[in-house]
């Protein structure tokens, strides 16, 4: 989730949001795994491939695809991160894969090693591109002519419930960042005329902008789901804008909102998300 960034967020991916982030990896993937899942269907990856998977992270879709292009096929991760990257080779030494590596770098910017993939991966990835058009121009440079990229990102603000619902129960106890898509950062890439054209200026073709909507399991309950929300990259920064001496109260609001979307498997809300295809131009 972090492929390419600016000294500053380079610093916090491997800083405190890095050190974050791998608290409980398996609940985040948990978490993201309905991404996952679309990102890799639509991604179609064929026995024998070799993936790029940008903004690996703790590599979980990194393994997920080396194990869908089999022995024959090989699946490189790369993230700027290095506490993610030391959960993903715990994880990988942990596994029977012998197919995949990692690399740390920022993939704006790091010399890729040119026509040596089929596919580029990207679950929230490239969020934090800071010359989006730049780094998917490097992107493509790494893809094998007519190569193909895919990439996760999200629709705006307003069409993922699992944010709106909690953060209508804080509106009056918190400030909220800005949720446009003029810069680096969660909605970088959430308007699909954008992302359209970001592409166009990278040397892509066949490009298709795809709306998607998913369904994200937040917890066991609505406190559990409250925590799980509060961990979130949004969460931390809204909740570090309210005052200690209101924080447990506003967390309440938030469980009690949640409350009327438990059910048998959980709180789960609805979210929106853009699937990006292109092909390299030949």
């Amino acid at each position: 989730m972090t492929g390419g960034a600016n000294r500053d967020a380079f610093d916090a991916w491997n800083g405190d949001s890095g050190r974050h982030w791998v608290v409980d990896p398996d609940r985040r993937d948990a978490f993201a795994a309905p991404v996952a899942e679309a990102l890799l269907t639509a991604a179609s990856l064929q026995a024998g491939e070799v993936v790029l998977d940008v903004g690996c992270g703790c590599g979980a879709t990194t393994l997920a695809a080396a194990r869908v292009v089999g022995p024959s096929g090989a699946a490189h991760g790369i993230d700027l991160s290095e506490p993610m990257l030391d959960v993903a080779h715990r994880r990988l030494e942990a596994s029977a894969l012998t197919n995949v590596t990692f690399t740390m770098g920022d993939a704006q910017t790091h010399p890729l090693a040119p026509d040596a993939h089929d596919i580029v991966i990207s679950r929230f990835g490239t969020m934090f591109f800071d010359d989006p058009v730049a780094a998917f121009a490097n992107v493509a440079a790494s893809l094998r002519p007519g190569g193909r990229v895919c990439i996760a990102s999200w629709q705006p603000l307003v069409a993922n419930d699992w944010l709106m619902v909690p953060g209508i129960a804080l509106l009056r106890y918190a400030t909220f960042p800005e949720s446009n898509s003029g810069g680096p950062g969660m909605f970088a890439q959430s308007e699909p005329g954008e992302v359209r054209t970001t592409f166009e200026r990278a040397g892509y073709r066949d490009i298709d902008v795809m709306e998607l909507d998913v369904t994200l399991r937040l917890g066991d309950d609505p406190r559990d789901a409250t925590d799980q929300l509060a961990g979130t990259g949004i969460g931390r920064s809204v909740l570090a804008t309210i005052d200690d001496a209101r924080r447990a109260e506003a967390l309440d609001a938030v469980a009690a909102a949640l409350h009327d979307h438990m059910s048998d498997g959980g709180v789960c809300l609805g979210a929106g998300i853009l699937i990006t295809t292109a092909k390299r131009v030949a």
